[in-house]
């Protein structure tokens, strides 16, 4: 069994981030949370061997050279660089110190392309491949912490899709629909 996790943050505690923790297809924990300590605490009561945090992991200028082939490759990300995503770099990047810290892999992740990757219509065929099935409806935040979660799942399976540059690898599912 591999217990994963998803983090779908933001850049601040004063709105909410998305975190799901999977074990193989089973959800364990889904929901919105606000603080760092209530992620970190959640995080590290599960142990999950990686979390796939839907965040750069690093600074740039503006774009890095793994957004600029991700953008060739036709996925839309933002770039670090701009002023609405330092905030959210900064705090992504203490989570993964944490989290490293605490023998945790970190990876980065980006829940729309890896959506996309994996050519399935929606977040409903997907999951429904994977045999998930809610017990109540989710918000955006919350899907993508899960589709996250199943990028992590698949990076423990050497199955994952790698997007590589010099300055970084954002990892996406790989096609499964």
């Amino acid at each position: 069994m591999v217990r994963v996790a998803g983090l779908d943050p933001s850049g601040s505690e004063k709105r909410y981030s998305g975190l799901a923790i999977i074990n193989d297809n089973q959800i364990l924990f889904i929901n919105r949370l606000k603080y760092d300590s209530d992620i970190v605490n959640v995080v590290l009561t599960y142990k999950p061997i990686v979390i796939a945090i839907d965040s750069p992991l690093s600074h740039a200028e503006i774009y890095r050279e793994v957004d600029l082939l991700m953008k060739k490759l036709n996925y839309r990300v933002l770039p670090p660089g701009w002023n609405s995503m330092r905030k959210l770099v900064e705090r992504s990047i203490r989570f993964k110190q944490v989290f490293e810290k605490n023998d945790i892999v970190v990876i980065e992740t980006h829940p729309y392309s890896a959506l996309k990757s994996s050519r399935c219509r929606d977040i409903d065929e997907l999951l429904k491949i994977h045999g998930i099935v809610l017990n109540k409806t989710l918000g955006r935040d919350e899907y993508d912490a899960l589709i996250s979660a199943l990028v992590a799942k698949y990076y423990v399976e050497n199955r994952v899709f790698r997007v590589e540059a010099r300055d970084g690898v954002i990892y996406l599912l790989p096609k499964i629909c």
